[in-house]
């Protein structure tokens, strides 16, 4: 047992959580493990509708009685683009739909929406017995802040630099997740576009000299010496995403993980594929769309939807986002019981020494 500002706020034994991770690879069965473990599992419920929260929530409580959080976005309010095929966002993924035999008119067409509403997603969790919510992409409304707190929920919000997190803390937060230039998947910025910022160590003694609240730090950290290291540097608690997408309750496709496996591709940042800047697997389509805009997101995921259908159908693969971070290479295959206690092994120690 290490206990830090985090872990007695959250009410767990180790400074380990595990990071939400959209697409169902945070699966309740990832999360409960971490949790009763005494880590923190995290669920990602971010773009799921307040039914599916539901479900997932009691999915999740039913597998495990130890603490674990939820993590949604905070979308920004954005007009949905008017666009059409003259729009420069549309016209660079022409080339794609045509090379692999998808209807351009499927594109001209394609409706764009909204995320689900964040205050309906709230009302879910509160149906449930959440006590942890995080949050992504924003600050959420003092009016949600105080809903939460009110129902005795710790909230945590997300940050990539240290305007970010002094924000986060005025905003209300509990603790604030510091999330550095290599984590995988997408930024969290809010502040700024997310394509820039500094590695998780020189963002943690940025944000240690803005905030008093519990940090937690993630970027780059694939085991337990580099949790230690962090704790040493004045951090309460490390956050993992990508170490987990290679234990098997993450269900990551067989493609997916082959790719992850081979340690072959560099990481690089784009939001040719969502919108929103993130770490990927460098491939075809993140280097051939770099020069060409974006629409915002969550409408360019909505664009690229059918090309990502598409080559999964045709097992072309560099059209797709393969979501990792800079470190990746370190990971390797195991379940996420063996990953827990081996990151909590490897804290012990390298925090003995």
């Amino acid at each position: 047992m290490f206990k830090t500002r985090f872990t007695k706020l959250v009410g767990i034994q180790w400074p380990i959580i595990q990071a939400p991770m959209i697409g169902g690879y945070s699966s309740p069965e990832m999360v409960s493990i971490v949790s009763n473990l005494g880590g923190l599992g995290t669920l990602a419920l971010g773009n799921l509708t307040p039914e599916q929260i539901i479900q997932q929530c009691n999915q999740t409580l039913s597998l495990t009685d130890k603490p674990f959080a939820v993590n949604l976005f905070v979308s920004q309010k954005r007009t949905i683009p008017e666009l059409n095929k003259y729009s420069q966002e549309v016209k660079a993924l022409i080339p794609y739909y045509q090379q692999l035999d998808i209807d351009e008119s499927v594109l001209f067409d394609q409706k764009t929406t909204n995320l689900p509403d964040l205050n309906s997603q709230i009302d879910a969790i509160l149906s449930t017995n959440i006590t942890i919510v995080t949050f992504t992409f924003g600050i959420p409304s003092p009016e949600i802040v105080k809903k939460l707190k009110q129902n005795s929920i710790i909230v945590i919000m997300t940050a990539t630099n240290a305007e970010e997190a002094a924000l986060a803390q005025k905003s209300g937060s509990d603790a604030v997740i510091l999330q550095g230039i290599n984590a995988g998947g997408h930024r969290a910025s809010f502040l700024t576009d997310g394509n820039g910022g500094p590695k998780a160590d020189l963002l943690l003694k940025q944000a240690s000299q803005a905030v008093s609240i519990p940090t937690i730090s993630t970027g780059g950290i694939m085991n337990g010496e580099q949790i230690a290291l962090h704790i040493k540097n004045g951090a309460d608690a490390c956050q993992l995403g990508t170490a987990y997408l290679f234990t098997d309750e993450a269900k990551v496709e067989s493609y997916y993980l082959e790719a992850l496996l081979e340690h072959e591709a560099d990481t690089c940042l784009s939001n040719s594929f969502t919108g929103k800047y993130a770490r990927v697997l460098s491939n075809q389509f993140s280097k051939e769309m770099k020069p060409y805009r974006a629409a915002p997101f969550p409408y360019q995921g909505q664009l690229t939807s059918h090309i990502r259908s598409k080559a999964t159908e045709k097992k072309l693969y560099e059209y797709l986002p393969f979501w990792a971070g800079a470190s990746y290479s370190l990971g390797r295959r195991q379940t996420a019981e063996s990953l827990t206690k081996t990151l909590i092994d490897e804290l012990t120690s390298s925090m003995i020494s």
